[in-house]
């Protein structure tokens, strides 16, 4: 046992007797009166280092941009001028029934 985390060694210890025991994790603890969570957590220490497996895992994704507008410079002229009219006459339809001339 080590004099840095007595707990972790006793865990450990623990736990390769329960390997050897023939009982399962939860019937171990009862046993010999040890909480499962903790044994549970110390099994993930291997080696001294304490090793968890990942709980999500990620794919790399590259993505490719893409134009916001594909024709960007391909504006049909018919219509633009189409949009610009219906813009300039809802606007002084607005201004004149605000009673703005």
């Amino acid at each position: 046992m080590t004099k840095v985390n007595p707990l972790r060694d006793k865990y450990l210890a623990h736990i390769e007797k329960q390997k050897t025991s023939g009982l399962s994790i939860k019937k171990y603890c009862e046993l010999n009166n040890l909480v499962e969570h903790k044994l549970s957590y110390y099994r993930s220490y291997k080696l001294g280092s304490k090793v968890k497996s990942p709980k999500s895992s990620f794919a790399k994704v590259q993505i490719k941009p893409k134009p916001l507008h594909p024709n960007k410079n391909k504006i049909d002229p018919v219509w633009l001028a189409k949009f610009i009219n219906q813009l300039l006459t809802s606007r002084a339809s607005s201004r004149a029934s605000k009673g703005f001339t």
